[in-house]
């Protein structure tokens, strides 16, 4: 493949891209997610109950953080306030009351015995709860159609079914590696879960108890999966199960599913959280500042592209497309729907000196041009040569700044992490443009006989030395 050919190459995979930029940025309204400084949101203050130690609340803001990012919350702000509080603000969420639940739901899986008569007693009436005996627990399981929707009596209340259970579990979620929607053979939604190695023998243990526990008997053994003191099913064991694998069925329908695999992923909350106070909160900067910061984004952009094109003329209008290019990748990329990032405005900061960033890799390689030019070669020959020998200058400064933005990225939190996240997006796409979507036009043009004007790249011919 000759050399054009590949910058022919290169430049179609630049619209190509472009193409699908497009897509993912349009309407940029629909698509752009917003931070809590930029559209406001809820406050909500979570206590711990009873006595807790540091150790505790700090584990518990880590489970409390891990749930909102797995809810999709753009750029929530977690904060511990005093010894027992954690205070979570959330942007944008829409079901208040359910996001809620789920982050404080304490997640104890425990796998209990069912004592099938002492349930059949309490179903017929011939026992009450308040007469269980020791050792014994009422709980119950949301009684479901076919349909999976929760059934509800006269009064439009749950039908609850009640189930007696031993007090002690069988075993705990401690034995769970991990946890995973799946789908039964009718394709209705279940949770999956999986054992670690202990766990799975744990679990072969105690169905083979209950299995030899049935057969002696000649009654239905069942093991209740609770979760949070709710039974989500209660299975019958007829065998030992020596398998790494267990899960919840009964028509459950795909967001509750969804809902107990987020528990189950993010681990147990060690003390029991309680919201006492829910405040709407505005935006701490609002529109107006969402609009400023973008009109001093077009601004600085539009006066950068003055520069190159006045300074560099033919080189400028190059630079300055290579700029387009980089916008509107780099936007894409901060609207791609696999993870799109939030825009706050220290984010908007960080895509402003990006833009600085992104200039200044088309002028290091410029200037290397305009010397080697100068030097007496030809376009094409100064093109290649400018590009090795600046590659290695912008390489280094772009890493550097990299490095610092990962930095920042780690150790800081909310907007300062979307500053930092923004500007290492728009370094490694500036590092994209210009090494290969200049570079391709550049050479491109270099076939042209009008682009091999040194003043119309804006080189001054060298003076004359004077006669003898």
């Amino acid at each position: 493949m000759s050399d054009k050919q590949k910058n022919l190459l290169i430049l179609g995979i630049m619209a190509l891209l472009l193409a699908v930029s497009f897509f993912f940025i349009y309407p940029p309204s629909e698509k752009t997610k917003l931070g809590l400084d930029l559209q406001g949101g809820l406050e909500v203050i979570l206590e711990a109950q009873g006595d807790v130690t540091s150790d505790q609340m700090d584990q518990s803001e880590l489970v409390v953080r891990n749930r909102v990012d797995k809810l999709g919350v753009s750029e929530p702000a977690i904060n511990r306030q005093g010894s027992n509080q954690i205070s979570v603000g959330l942007a944008g969420i829409k079901n208040v009351d359910d996001a809620m639940a789920l982050i404080g739901k304490t997640a104890l899986l425990e796998f209990k015995q069912v004592d099938s008569d002492l349930t059949q007693q309490l179903t017929l009436g011939t026992l009450t709860p308040d007469k269980l005996p020791p050792g014994k627990q009422l709980l119950y399981q949301t009684k479901r159609n076919d349909q999976g929707e929760v059934v509800r009596d006269e009064n439009g209340q749950p039908v609850r079914t009640p189930i007696v259970v031993d007090q002690q579990a069988l075993m705990t979620g401690a034995a769970l590696s991990g946890a995973a929607v799946g789908y039964d053979q009718f394709n209705r939604p279940k949770v999956d879960m999986t054992f670690t190695s202990d766990g799975q023998k744990q679990f072969a243990d105690v169905t083979e108890k209950l299995a030899t526990a049935g057969a002696i008997t000649g009654k239905t053994s069942q093991m209740a999966i609770v979760l949070d003191d709710e039974v989500e099913s209660a299975p019958t064991v007829k065998e030992k199960i020596n398998s790494d694998k267990a899960e919840i069925t009964g028509n459950i329908p795909l967001k509750e599913v969804q809902n107990v695999v987020l528990v189950l992923q993010t681990g147990a909350l060690p003390v029991e959280l309680k919201t006492i106070d829910k405040n709407e909160i505005s935006a701490t900067l609002g529109k107006d500042s969402l609009n400023q910061g973008l009109i001093a984004g077009a601004v600085g952009l539009a006066l950068v592209m003055i520069f190159l094109l006045v300074y560099y003329r033919l080189l400028g209008i190059v630079a300055d497309l290579a700029l387009i290019i980089y916008g509107i990748l780099f936007f894409a990329a901060l609207t791609n729907p696999w993870y799109p990032a939030t825009l706050t405005l220290p984010g908007i900061a960080g895509m402003i000196l990006t833009v600085g960033v992104a200039a200044d890799a088309n002028v290091v390689i410029f200037e290397r041009i305009k010397e080697e030019v100068r030097g007496g070669k030809t376009i094409r020959s100064a093109v290649n040569s400018g590009y090795t020998k600046g590659f290695k200058t912008i390489l280094d400064a772009n890493a550097v700044t990299v490095i610092t933005a990962l930095v920042i990225f780690a150790v800081a939190t909310a907007g300062v992490r979307g500053f930092a996240l923004t500007l290492m997006i728009g370094v490694v796409i500036s590092m994209f443009t210009a090494i290969l979507a200049t570079r391709a036009m550049l050479a491109l043009l270099a076939d042209f006989k009008f682009f091999n004007n040194p003043t119309l790249m804006g080189i001054k011919p060298p003076k004359k030395e004077a006669a003898e």
